[in-house]
């Protein structure tokens, strides 16, 4: 003891947890669908993009990042995803993006 007080050991903090790859949260080849509802990093931000897979977007607004620049995937909500430059857009249930929607209007039950 120095001076009354108890000496005390710092710790280095671990943190065990692992970030998800952005990769995990970027659209498959995204092609524009519908007019451009402005501009972003110079590129156009287009009202729609519809992926790979067939699957339609909608233009949510522009990607939070982390202080060290990489886009902070943990702050997504669930049908938010990345799309370069920086912008998220949303997949809409009523546009059959999920595969319940997809089944339903395949069998002829799409409500």
């Amino acid at each position: 003891m120095l001076f009354g007080l108890a000496k005390v050991e710092a710790m280095a903090r671990v943190n065990l947890s692992t970030a998800r790859p952005v990769e995990y949260f970027m659209l498959v080849e995204p092609r524009p669908d519908g007019e451009i509802v402005g501009t972003y990093a110079g590129r156009p931000i287009h009202v729609a993009v519809v992926d790979y897979f067939g699957r339609r977007y909608t233009y949510l607004g522009v990607a939070p990042r982390l202080r060290s620049g990489r886009y902070d995937v943990e702050s997504l909500a669930p049908g938010e995803w990345i799309v370069e430059p920086g912008l998220v857009y949303y997949s809409d249930p009523d546009n059959g993006c999920d595969l319940l929607s997809r089944l339903r209007k395949i069998g002829g039950t799409a409500k």
